[in-house]
C-alpha cells in the first residue's frame, strides 16, 4: 500500500497529478485546503492537498489494462460508486451503467410491511399508543429467546419498536417449525431488511439533456456539503460537465461556502434569488451533464420558508428532488420533518452524519415514513471521499448494527 499527498491550486490540479501516478486505481482518503506557510498563515498562497492510496498488488494486477485505456474510458466514480462508471454524453467506451438496484419487493418483504401497518392501525383504533411505544408484549411471548433478542436489538439500534417487531415477526412466521440456530436467523433478518428497502444506482448522464437534482431539506444536516460532494465525485472522477446553483441567499455566508467548493472544484456557480433566475441558469446550461440545486434549509414550521423554496423548484420540469436526514434525528423529528417535506413533494432520501452515531436504525424508520429510495449516504467532512452510493444490503448492515 502506498500512501501520498498531491498538491494543486486546485483539486482538478491535484487530482490530475494522483492519476498520473497513481493510476486510477487510486483511492482518495482525504482533501483539504489550506495555505502555503507564511506569516500566520495569513499571506500563503491557497492550494489544495489531496491524500491517496494505491493498493500495489491490485495496480500490478492491472498493469496491462491500465496501459490501453486513453484515459476517458473507464473513468469510475470511486468513492462515490465504488469505481463504477454512470453513463456520460459522448463517452461511448465507458463501463455500462450501474444496474437498478430496486427491484420489486418480494413477498416476505411484503409481510414485514403488512405487520407494520396492522400494528399501527391496531395502535390507533384501541388504544392510540404513539408508534415509538413498545409493541404488545403478550404477541413476542411465545418467541424463543433468540427472536426476541433480535428485535430488541433493532430497537436498540433505532429502529421503531412496532417496525422491529413486524421484521422479526415475519421472519419467525416463516421459520417457526424449522431449527435455525442464532447465526441463521439473524442472516434472514439481514436479508430481509435489505429485501424491504430500496435504493437507486448513481444518474444515467448519457442523455442529451441535462440531469437536474435539488437537495432539499431542514437546516444543519449538511446540504451544502453533500452537494460539493457529489458534485467533485461526478466532475472530478468520472468527468462529468456539472454546474451548482444556489437558492440558499438566507444563511450568512452560505453562497460563500459553496463557491468556495465550485473552485475548488472547478466547475460554475450560479446563484438564484427568483424563480425566473433559477429558469434562466437552467437554460443557458443545456449541454451540462449534470445540474446540481442548492436550497435554504427549512424548518418544517416555517411555511413561508418551504412555500418559496417550492415555487422555485416547481418552475423547473423534470427536477430530481433529493430530502436529506441526519440518522441523529430522534423519532418524533423524523416523523414530523418528512410528513412536511412530503407536503412539498421529494423523490428520494440521502443520509447524512452516518459517523456521528452507532445506531443506524433511523435509516430504516427514514424509509418506512417516506417510502422513497435512499440514493447515497455520508459519514463525514470530507470532499469528496465521505460520500458512497447507497445499496440494500449496506443499509442492511448498518441498521442491524454490523458496519
Amino acid at each position: 500500500m502506498r500512501v501520498k499527498k498531491f498538491v494543486g491550486t486546485t483539486m482538478h490540479e491535484a487530482v490530475a497529478q494522483m492519476r498520473e501516478e497513481f493510476g486510477r486505481e487510486a483511492v482518495i482518503l482525504d482533501t483539504r485546503l489550506t495555505r502555503q506557510r507564511g506569516i500566520w498563515g495569513l499571506f500563503g498562497r491557497k492550494y489544495v492537498e489531496v491524500t491517496a492510496a494505491l493498493d500495489t498488488r491490485a495496480a500490478n494486477h492491472k498493469a496491462s489494462a491500465e496501459l490501453s485505456q486513453d484515459g476517458k474510458g473507464g473513468r469510475g466514480m470511486a468513492p462515490l460508486a465504488n469505481g463504477q462508471l454512470p453513463g456520460l454524453k459522448g463517452n461511448s467506451s465507458a463501463a455500462e451503467p450501474l444496474p437498478a438496484s430496486e427491484p420489486a419487493i418480494n413477498m416476505p418483504a411484503q409481510l414485514a410491511w403488512r405487520l407494520y401497518q396492522e400494528a399501527i392501525k391496531a395502535d390507533r383504533k384501541d388504544s392510540g399508543q404513539h408508534l415509538e411505544e413498545a409493541a404488545d408484549s403478550e404477541q413476542m411471548e411465545s418467541w424463543p429467546q433468540e427472536v426476541k433478542g433480535l428485535q430488541g436489538r433493532l430497537v436498540n439500534n433505532g429502529v421503531e419498536t412496532r417496525l422491529a417487531a413486524a421484521i422479526v415477526q415475519s421472519v419467525w412466521q416463516e421459520i417457526a417449525a424449522q431449527a435455525v440456530d442464532g447465526e441463521e436467523l439473524l442472516a434472514k433478518v439481514k436479508e430481509r431488511v435489505a429485501a424491504m428497502v430500496r435504493c437507486v444506482p448513481p444518474w444515467d448522464l448519457s442523455d442529451s439533456t441535462p440531469k437536474v437534482a435539488a437537495v432539499i431539506g431542514p437546516t444543519g444536516v449538511g446540504k451544502t456539503t453533500t452537494l460539493a460532494k457529489i458534485a467533485a465525485n461526478y466532475s472530478l472522477v468520472a468527468g462529468a460537465d456539472v454546474g451548482l446553483i444556489t437558492l440558499d441567499t438566507y444563511r450568512i455566508a452560505a453562497v460563500d461556502q459553496l463557491r468556495v467548493y465550485s473552485q475548488i472544484i472547478g466547475i460554475p456557480l450560479r446563484v438564484a434569488a427568483k424563480p425566473e433566475e433559477l429558469e434562466a441558469a437552467i437554460d443557458s446550461w443545456s449541454g451540462k451533464d449534470l445540474i446540481l440545486i442548492d436550497t435554504a434549509g427549512s424548518s418544517p414550521r416555517d411555511n413561508d420558508r418551504l412555500g418559496e423554496m417550492e415555487a422555485a423548484l416547481a418552475s423547473i420540469d423534470g427536477v430530481e428532488r433529493h430530502l436529506v436526514f441526519s440518522v441523529t434525528t430522534s423519532y418524533r423529528d423524523l416523523a414530523g420533518m418528512i410528513r412536511r417535506f412530503s407536503e412539498v413533494g421529494f423523490d428520494r432520501l440521502i443520509a447524512t452524519k452516518l459517523d456521528e452515531t452507532t445506531c443506524h436504525g433511523s435509516l430504516l424508520t427514514a424509509y418506512a415514513l417516506a417510502r422513497r429510495p435512499f440514493s447515497f449516504l455520508t459519514d463525514g467532512q470530507g470532499v469528496p471521499e465521505c460520500i458512497r452510493v447507497a445499496e440494500a444490503q449496506h443499509l442492511s448492515d448498518l441498521i442491524l448494527g454490523d458496519a
